[in-house]
């Protein structure tokens, strides 16, 4: 693959989210084997970076970006929209930052047409709200129908999972306006979400890439595999979606499955090998 890649995030101030990056830079680089070219930190406004020097030695990019709304703090990941060092990119992973790295990646980019993600685990929204979702959007079509991922319960197509978006440089560069612009007409109306506004970056991306028609394929569940839910799918996954699902000592908790609780065996041992170096 000739295409150039850059992997992003976006990392607020709380030491939940400090340990976060730090999980996802690790496996990004010791157990995906992506470049430290290809990985690019955004610090929100107000982030202290001395913590991420670390990763500047690697060659790592570390960026900082302002907030986007101070009315839904998880909406912050829009901010990275506009950074300099994705735009020139031909492929753009965003993901946040409880994702674990447990494999090779490359296929992740299979199938790509403009956008990759995958289908929500639950279907929050459900499909009947998203209808009443697109009569407040003013669109005349009615949400297309998928099933969510782990629920199996209807829900819009489009309803994607944040924790990882693949774009291509075309549709990252028309996202730029549209998602921002969805996501802040969605916290100016509350009523439209209700009780669901936890959401509201998910539901944005989703009008986003309806509106502008962007042509997605659907990620397998392997590239965004939630290990926090109950009675989890059987899976060989690569990219672990944890979910603040950690112990004690800020490891992985497994989760009963063989081949995915190897692969989180996988990750918590080079994390715990990167802590005594680090001693």
């Amino acid at each position: 693959m000739n295409e150039t890649v850059k992997f992003s995030c976006v990392v607020d101030g709380s030491p939940r989210y400090r340990h976060e990056a730090w999980i996802w830079s690790t496996t990004l680089l010791r157990i995906a084997r992506r470049q430290p070219s290809e990985v690019v930190m955004h610090l929100v406004e107000g982030v202290d970076g001395r913590e991420f020097d670390f990763l500047r030695d690697l060659g790592v990019e570390i960026r900082t970006v302002p907030r986007f709304d101070e009315r839904h703090p998880y909406s912050n990941k829009l901010s990275q929209l506009h950074s300099e060092a994705l735009r020139d990119a031909d492929l753009v992973v965003l993901t946040d930052c409880d994702i674990a790295f447990a494999d090779d990646v490359d296929g992740l980019f299979s199938g790509l047409k403009m956008v990759a993600a995958k289908t929500v685990d639950l279907a929050r929204p459900s499909y009947d709200h998203w209808r009443r979702i697109f009569a407040a959007a003013g669109f005349d079509s009615e949400p297309g129908l998928a099933l969510a991922t782990h629920s199996r319960e209807p829900t819009f197509a489009r309803n994607f999972n944040g924790g990882v978006y693949v774009l291509t440089r075309e549709a990252f560069a028309a996202i730029g306006s549209a998602w921002p612009r969805w996501n802040r007409w969605l916290l100016d109306r509350p009523e439209v979400l209700g009780d669901l506004t936890f959401h509201t970056d998910q539901v944005a991306f989703g009008l986003a890439t309806h509106e502008l028609g962007l042509a997605v394929y659907e990620l397998p569940p392997r590239f965004n595999y939630p290990t926090h839910l109950v009675d989890p799918l059987p899976s060989d996954p690569v990219m672990l979606h944890y979910h603040q699902h950690l112990d004690d000592a800020g490891y992985l908790r497994t989760i009963g499955q063989d081949a995915v609780d190897a692969k989180i065996r996988r990750v918590n041992r080079v994390l715990a090998a990167e802590r005594h170096a680090a001693s």
